[in-house]
């Protein structure tokens, strides 16, 4: 009984750090200008936007890319849980091999993965910048 009250203090308090963090990420989101690249152009343990072709990385049949060795390490270790994102709209877990990847046109180059083109649409409506 003990441990499930502080399981459930603590899902609240995570919750509560969710609605706060996330309006300030959509006002960054809405100040960007969004765009779907390729995920060859992106390194996935750093989640950003490279520019040039970075290093194929096959693990299971799936490509995943990284800008260097310690990258390639990271991806075919899955360290971290690297391999995988949350989609901001579901917020379900998503493969970064298989992921809707859109890039924030800023100077952080950041990334964003989503299951799907509707998720990202869907994304775009509720943060006001529809397309």
């Amino acid at each position: 009984m003990f441990v499930h009250k502080i399981v459930t203090k603590i899902f609240v308090l995570l919750l509560a750090i969710m609605a706060f963090a996330y309006p300030s990420f959509a006002d960054e989101v809405q100040s960007q200008n969004l765009k779907k690249v390729d995920p060859k152009l992106v390194c996935m343990v750093n989640d950003k936007f490279m520019g040039i072709d970075q290093i194929p990385v096959e693990v299971d049949g799936k490509i995943y890319y990284g800008c260097c060795n310690n990258c390639i390490a990271k991806l075919k270790e899955n360290q971290k849980n690297v391999r995988y994102a949350i989609d901001p709209f579901s917020g379900e877990k998503v493969d970064k091999a298989t992921a809707y990847t859109v890039a924030l046109g800023d100077k952080t180059h950041k990334v964003l993965y989503f299951k799907s083109e509707v998720n990202y649409q869907n994304y775009l409506k509720k943060i006001g910048l529809e397309k």
